[in-house]
C-alpha cells in the first residue's frame, strides 16, 4: 500500500488504483452496463472509466463519489471491497449485488478469466462444476 498526504500534510494510506478500477468494473459489469453507461451516470468521459478501470488513473475522491452513486454504493464500499474487507453497515449495494466476493482470489480469478479465449473460458467453468459436483455441492448443472 502507498501513502500519500492529504491537506493537512499527514500521510494517508491509499488502495492501488488498479484494485479500486477492478471493483468498480466488477460492480458495472453486475449491472449490465457499458463503460459509456458508467460514463453518462457519473458524469465523466468513457475514456476515463476505461483508464479508471484498468488503473492508469487515479481517482479524485469527487469522481470516485460520483462512481459509487452511480453504482448504488458509497467510496467506503469500494475501499472495503478493494481490500477485502466485509462493508461497513449500511453500505449495500443495490440489487443483490453483495452476492458478488471481491476477495484478493476472486478478483485474480476474474482477472484470469478476461485473458482466456472462449475455449479456455469453458474449460474453466466445466472444470468448476466437475470441482462443486465432486465435492458434493447441490444445484450443479
Amino acid at each position: 500500500m502507498t501513502a500519500v498526504l492529504c491537506r493537512a500534510g499527514k500521510a494517508l494510506p491509499t488502495i492501488l488504483p488498479m484494485y479500486i478500477g477492478q471493483i468498480i468494473r466488477s460492480l458495472r459489469e453486475e449491472r449490465g452496463w457499458s463503460q459509456e453507461q458508467l460514463a453518462l451516470e457519473a458524469g465523466m468521459a468513457p475514456s476515463h472509466v476505461s483508464r479508471i478501470e484498468r488503473g492508469e488513473r487515479r481517482l479524485p475522491n469527487t469522481r470516485l463519489e460520483a462512481i459509487a452513486r452511480a453504482l448504488g454504493t458509497t467510496p467506503a464500499a469500494i475501499y472495503a471491497r478493494s481490500e477485502g474487507r466485509e462493508l461497513p453497515p449500511g453500505d449495500e449495494v443495490a440489487e443483490g449485488d453483495l452476492a458478488a466476493e471481491y476477495s484478493a482470489e476472486a478478483m485474480e480469478l476474474r482477472r484470469l478469466f478476461r485473458d482466456l479465449n472462449l475455449e479456455e473460458r469453458r474449460l474453466l467453468i466445466d472444470f468448476g462444476k466437475l470441482l462443486l459436483k465432486r465435492r458434493g455441492h447441490r444445484g450443479v448443472a
